[in-house]
């Protein structure tokens, strides 16, 4: 299997790509003769899903200086600059992966399911606490590689470290990069947030990257820091996001001051002079003024019916982790009833720490199996254009329409199983191909090419 990165170094990897899908062995000297501008080009495939209710069979999508300027069915279709023309596949927009924290891809597999979710939060804990210094460079560039080969374009990224502000700039992933912020001290928040403040003004702004707040959860930042964060982010290209109503033992702490969550808190020191709202925890941002401005909500396990106006009134939108929902083995979520209601609700992968894939194909087929009541077009879209709207860039991905981003996956779908959207959700179907704003960054068949040399 290639690299997820070498294929954005060179766009040469699309005629290699042809080939391969095609059947045909290239030589070197064939792929050196073919070294010309690839600056516009088109991908044909057996079909195009242009947006979740929109099937093409055949056609193309016509991509020039990595935005996407026409896409066409099969009567109408006419290249433009070289074809690559990708076989038995479907050409969808690019995944959105809406909820994640890279830098613990290197936990996978390292904590069983727990038997709380507050005991898990004890594991997280001393993970951090056991090497505070530890550079988890490389788990971000592994969840990032991962997460192209996968076919995601976008990554809601959280990072409680400043990894992830370091590395993410120079991989090709289009990416929203939350600073994690945690205290319960009222006096720290200006400190706080004047140091992430620093950190976010420092992260390029090159097209593919944009950075966001993110208040921790309510059991672990205070009113303050919510509303100052709400606050910072109001007329800035700034996005917020908090983990919310994630777990039974959260709304006992929240509306109590009491349970096991409450007993950990209090054995890190955390809750000195503080005191339980008596709230729910989407009732509570609200009666602090935090919910004034659109929230990523992830997870919402646990949100109670009188929430969902105060969500929907703010324009938030709702982030469902499925494997992750399932390793900790929560009720069932309420996302179809949130749907119904007019909220936004996208898809996301969570951590290897919780979850044991970080591909939106598996969140997908998740839901596909366990929520037949949600159609596979809802399911798609909670990938793709509702993903885009969650994490800020409705009009820009999510879509394959003129003017968007050439943020694309290409899925090699299964002969058998369905209607075409039916048949991308099936075990079998395989990302083979993942570009974003125009560059190929994922090639399953390995034959990318560079200087018009072969490289495996």
């Amino acid at each position: 299997m290639g690299s997820a990165y070498r294929g954005c170094e060179h766009t040469l990897p699309l005629l290699a790509l042809h080939a391969a899908l095609q059947g045909r062995r290239q030589d070197r000297g064939g792929l050196a003769g073919l070294d010309r501008d690839l600056n516009t080009f088109t991908l044909k495939a057996s079909y195009v899903i242009p947006s979740p209710g929109e099937v093409l069979e055949g056609g193309g999508v016509v991509v020039r200086g990595g935005k996407i300027v026409d896409v066409r069915s099969s009567g109408k279709h006419k290249a433009s600059g070289e074809e690559i023309d990708l076989g038995e596949a479907v050409i969808i927009p690019g995944l959105i992966n809406a909820h994640a924290h890279l830098e613990l891809t290197d936990l996978e597999g390292k904590i069983p399911p727990p038997k709380s979710f507050t005991q898990w939060l004890g594991k997280m804990a001393a993970f951090r606490i056991e090497d505070p210094n530890r550079d988890l460079s490389h788990a971000v560039k592994r969840g990032a590689q991962m997460s192209l080969e996968a076919g995601t374009t976008t990554v809601a990224d959280i990072a409680n470290t400043n990894d992830a502000f370091r590395v993410l700039p120079g991989l090709p992933i289009r990416k929203r990069v939350f600073k994690e912020l945690i205290t319960l001290d009222p006096k720290k928040v200006a400190a706080i947030l004047e140091e992430a403040i620093r950190i976010l003004s420092e992260f390029p702004r090159d097209g593919l990257g944009y950075v966001g707040l993110s208040p921790h959860a309510p059991y672990t930042a205070c009113d303050k820091l919510y509303r100052g964060s709400a606050l910072f982010s109001k007329g800035q290209d700034m996005l917020l996001t908090t983990h919310i109503c994630e777990s039974e033992e959260e709304l006992e702490f929240l509306s109590k001051g009491t349970g096991s969550l409450a007993t950990t808190l209090r054995a890190f020191g955390f809750l000195d002079n503080w005191k339980p709202p008596g709230l729910s925890p989407v009732t509570f941002l609200e009666s602090i003024g935090a919910m004034t401005s659109p929230w990523l909500l992830a997870h919402c396990n646990y949100v109670r019916d009188e929430e969902l106006p105060i969500i929907k009134k703010s324009g938030s939108s709702v982030v469902y982790c499925p494997g992750s929902h399932h390793y900790f083995g929560h009720k069932r979520h309420p996302f179809p009833k949130l749907l119904k209601e007019g909220i936004n609700v996208a898809l996301g992968t969570d951590s290897l720490a919780s979850n044991k894939s970080l591909s939106m194909l598996d969140e997908m087929r998740f839901v596909f199996a366990n929520y037949k009541e949600v159609s596979p077009q809802d399911i798609l879209a909670m990938a793709t254009v509702r993903g885009a709207r969650a994490v800020g860039l409705e009009g820009r991905i999510g879509r394959l329409s003129p003017d968007f981003e050439a943020d694309l996956s290409v899925v090699e779908l299964p002969r058998s199983g369905g209607s075409v959207l039916e048949r991308l959700l099936q075990p079998e179907a395989q990302n083979i191909f993942t570009m974003v704003a125009g560059k190929p960054c994922y090639d399953r068949y390995g034959l990318f090419v560079k200087e018009g040399k072969r490289r495996a």
